[in-house]
């Protein structure tokens, strides 16, 4: 038989143009992110299997590990892809490095072509990276080998086990591990993953297709064969022979005597070179005899024993020399011997020995006839493969593979019942080497339930003397511990320990430690108390311990109650950061606002410079407080030139909004306002507090203001507002940022709606004792971005439509009242319109319109006043006057410390 080559058969596609087919084929399509770079026809270009992004994961519900898509890149300008190096490298350096190869292969550099097989793939076997394929493991599906670069710049590598991902098992046509719960309609396709939910992209990853919400692979777009420096193009058929190539290549790296042909890959040698098998051919027809036979044997009915041959007739026949190819498409090993007979793993196919290989699991019944179906299971690569029934192992499961010797399982299996099943474990839960009925066990094992299992080994390393249950069963000066006899350690003052013990200090009796691993007697310190461990002095016991009466005793606590560093005097002794305190260095409290260490320690009754207060005993600069629009200050400013552009300084000390009539640029519209870190709504910058814009549809109408469609509203392309009533209103699960209408889960709409700024933070009482006041301002940031921004015009909302949540259409500090959005208040704040606007921020507070400033204020329903809380009655060091709290004695409480701490405590518990 002899087959065409490309040149000869002009319907054909060329080795280039296939080459050029098989990438447009490999790319998109679903990979391992394990496989390494790939060449492509450019060499200035490559192919990555590249991760999916967390968006993609997310969307598709996928949980597995190493799922990529095949991407082709570029190198940089003047740049090539080394394949072997698998990086882009100049190209004058990569010309001179493969001049300096071709000279001299010795030179660093240079990487000699791998002349290992990548035939039956062992785990820990040396292979080809280049040209391996992910191969399926023998004992599990659940597992993929893929053959490792092991060295940088050689084409040697290693035969790693890899697990796929739970619930996932290893598809050797499509390369990657498809889940096991899900199915394709068809029977050419693998599944992938589940079908994409939203409406954004395409419905599945790569070019695979959705089937019946199913995301899946066809085996007929997937190449079959990752070659390196050719890529394999159906058909897949080496030139003279027409044989399919088992691998792709380099020059001189095909295994045995396999030749590289470029662009299709390792291929068998051609006619003149391979292997030649004698075979008579019958006479008259020249068919391929049905089997061999001896003289005396006898052929099938029908057929006659004609010169080693079974042949339909009794013609002259002749002999030539052919090379027969087997289904697989490889050459045949050697002709087949009497009664058809070839070696094990090999069957006779057209009287030559040809591989019988099947799938983990199944095993051959034979050669698929033409008609490539089979009356016994599936026709699999020329073979017809049917499932095996495995042994059953002790444990009750399956074993792996079927087996006759130990040697044919692998590590923690053995042959048992004809099937490899794993060895028991140990009563220690170890897996035993092997089983100790016929014989002892190695060095370091002891038989334990007809198992080998390790000998116990002690705390120190050592193997114990001999296995025990409990101590009586071991002698005097040892102990039962880890399951073997081991010896009690000694204590530092040379005694030995009276019993073993963790090294933790578990389980000593009163007045011993653990040390060493054993029970030691410790000295008394001079507080009466036990010493933590024994020493002789120096730094031995650590930091906050000093070395007395060779114990280590703890040092005095500081009066913040944290442990004491070392001992010291007054003015010295003390490293920066840390202050001398009652004879012992304590550490300098650290601020909560920035987390550093506190600028000195606060004075008598808390006092502190103007600008900080005192925290925990340090001064701490003042939080931002809030400005007169509900929002944080930007910076902190002892007068109004410490402000930026429109910006003034209030009375708090922080940098607010002179003005809330907006200012932009020529041609630029005004959004809403910057946050306090100046930041803005996508496509919009903050010009001197105001977020403005030129992408005027992008912000066509926020929440609250007027519309004729819906269209006109912000957030209508994503199902978060509406035009009702005239009103831009957002809809149910969903809430305003000052700028549009954005989806929101409960958990953020409650942080926005019940905390102090825009970013969520709850707020808490801090007091000046430099101001004479409490300070009302945030603590920290719940996010880094802005939950919502504040807007200066005045809003609409809607209140009687029973399927839309009014206050969602205000921001998240406002309330919807009588159609209008209007900012919520705290207890004691001034200008209110309506009761709602205080009690929306504490119930028991209304708009009293008579207050101490004639000004609109909110005020305690029942309770009074004192410092923007509500009390039932005034507390210790107060008294009522009308509506408020007052202090018994102002200028007595600015010099107490514990008063001023007891009121902030006070403050911060109440509800309001």
């Amino acid at each position: 038989m002899r087959w065409k080559t490309f040149a000869e058969d002009p319907t054909t596609e060329s080795p280039k143009n296939a080459t050029k087919t098989a990438e447009a084929d490999r790319e998109g399509h679903i990979c391992m992110t394990v496989e390494s770079f790939r060449s492509a026809s450019d060499p200035e270009s490559f192919y990555e299997c590249a991760p999916l992004s967390d968006q993609e994961i997310k969307e598709f519900s996928l949980e597995q590990k190493y799922l990529g898509i095949w991407k082709h890149r570029d190198c940089p300008k003047s740049f090539e892809f080394d394949e072997i190096k698998q990086r882009c490298m100049e190209k004058k350096k990569l010309r001179r490095q493969q001049a300096a190869c071709g000279t001299d292969s010795s030179v660093p550099g240079c990487a000699s072509p791998c002349q290992a097989s990548n035939f039956n793939p062992q785990v820990g076997g040396i292979c080809n990276w280049l040209t391996a394929r992910l191969e399926i493991d023998p004992t599990s599906s659940t597992n993929f080998l893929q053959c490792a670069a092991q060295n940088s710049g050689e084409t040697c590598g290693e035969w790693l086990r890899m697990p796929c991902t739970p619930g996932t098992s290893f598809n050797q046509a499509l390369q990657i591990c498809i889940p096991t719960g899900l199915q394709c309609s068809t029977q050419t396709s693998a599944p992938i993953c589940n079908c994409r939910q939203s409406n954004i992209g395409s419905q599945c990853p790569g070019r695979s297709s959705c089937e019946n919400k199913v995301c899946c692979q066809s085996y007929g777009q997937q190449s079959s064969v990752p070659m390196s420096t050719a890529i394999q193009a159906a058909p897949p058929l080496c030139i003279g022979s027409g044989a399919m190539p088992i691998s792709s290549c380099t020059t001189n790296s095909c295994p045995g005597n396999y030749e590289c042909q470029q662009s299709v890959g390792c291929c068998p040698p051609t006619a003149a070179q391979q292997p030649s098998i004698t075979i008579t051919l019958c006479p008259g027809s020249g068919a391929t005899p049905v089997g061999s036979c001896s003289s005396g044997d006898t052929c099938p009915s029908g057929a006659f024993c004609n010169s080693g041959a079974c042949c339909p007739s009794y013609n002259s026949g002749k002999t030539f020399t052919a090379v027969i190819l087997c289904p697989s498409g490889t050459p045949a090993v050697e002709p087949c011997g009497t009664l058809n007979y070839c070696p094990n793993g090999l069957g006779c196919f057209q009287g030559a020995c040809c591989p019988m290989v099947c799938p983990q699991g199944q095993s051959a019944q034979g050669f698929c006839p033409s008609s490539s179906s089979c009356s016994q299971g599936n026709c699999i690569g020329g073979c017809c493969c049917s499932q095996i029934s495995l042994p059953v192992c002790s444990n009750g499961q399956k074993a792996a593979v079927h087996c006759l010797l130990n040697s044919e399982c692998g590590r923690g299996y053995e042959c048992s019942n004809g099937g490899c099943c794993p060895i028991p474990f140990c009563p220690s839960g170890v897996q035993a080497s092997s089983h100790c009925l016929m014989g002892g066990c190695r060095s370091g094992q002891v038989c334990l339930d007809n198992l080998c299992c390790p000998m116990p080994r002690c705390d120190n390393g050592n193997l114990a003397v001999r296995v025990c249950t409990m101590t009586a069963n071991c002698g005097p000066g040892f102990e039962c511990s880890n399951g073997g006899c081991c010896p009690l350690p000694s204590c530092p003052n040379g005694l030995t320990a009276s019993k073993r013990c963790n090294n933790g200090g578990c389980c000593c009796p009163q007045g011993q430690a653990c040390m060493n691993g054993g029970c030691c007697q410790l000295p008394r310190c001079p507080t009466g108390n036990i010493a933590t461990a024994m020493c002789s002095g120096g730094t031995q016991c650590g930091r906050g311990n000093e070395c007395i009466g060779g114990g280590c005793c703890a040092l005095p606590r500081c009066a913040s109650g944290v442990m004491a560093v070392n001992r010291c005097q007054i003015g010295r002794g003390c490293s920066n950061g840390q202050m001398c305190e009652n004879g012992v260095c304590c550490p300098m409290p650290v601020c909560s606002q920035n987390g550093q260490v506190a600028m000195s320690v606060c004075g008598l009754g808390n006092a502190c410079p103007m600008g900080y207060i005192c925290e925990g005993r340090g001064c701490c600069p003042e939080p931002m407080p809030l400005c007169p629009n509900g929002g944080r200050a930007n910076q902190r400013c002892y007068r109004g030139s410490d402000c930026p552009a429109g910006f003034g300084c209030t009375p708090m000390g922080g940098c607010c909004l002179l003005s809330l009539e907006p200012m932009c640029p020529m041609r630029q519209n005004a959004i809403c306002q910057c946050s306090s870190s100046n930041q803005c709504p996508s496509q919009a910058t903050c010009n001197m507090g105001t977020c403005c814009t030129s992408a005027v549809a992008t912000y066509n109408s926020v929440p609250g203001n007027r519309c004729q469609h819906s269209s006109q509203c912000n957030g209508y392309s994503n199902n978060c507002a509406s035009c009702q009533q005239s009103i831009c209103v957002c809809l149910k699960d969903s809430y305003s940022n000052g700028a549009a209408c954005i989806q929101g889960t409960p958990i953020i709409l409650r942080q926005a709606r019940n905390g102090c700024d825009q970013y969520g933070s709850p707020c808490r009482f801090h007091l000046s004792a430099a101001r004479r006041k409490p300070l009302f301002a945030p603590v920290g940031n719940v996010t880094d971005n802005p939950l919502w921004y504040n807007v200066a015009g005045e809003r609409l909302c809607v209140i009687n439509d029973p399927e839309i949540d009014p206050d969602s259409t205000c921001l998240p500090s406002e309330k919807c009242i009588d159609g209008k959005c209007r900012m919520k208040l705290w207890p004691g704040e001034y200008g209110c319109k309506s009761d709602l606007e205080c009690s929306s921020r504490c119930g028991n507070t209304y708009c009293e319109q008579k207050s101490d400033k004639n000004v609109p204020q909110c005020q305690c329903r029942n309770g009074l006043l004192l410092y923007g809380r509500c009390f039932e009655k005034c507390p210790k060091g107060f008294h009522e006057s009308g509506a408020y709290c007052m202090h018994d004695d102002e200028e007595a409480f600015w010099e107490n410390g514990e008063a001023q701490e007891g009121l902030q405590l006070l403050l911060n518990d109440g509800q309001c």
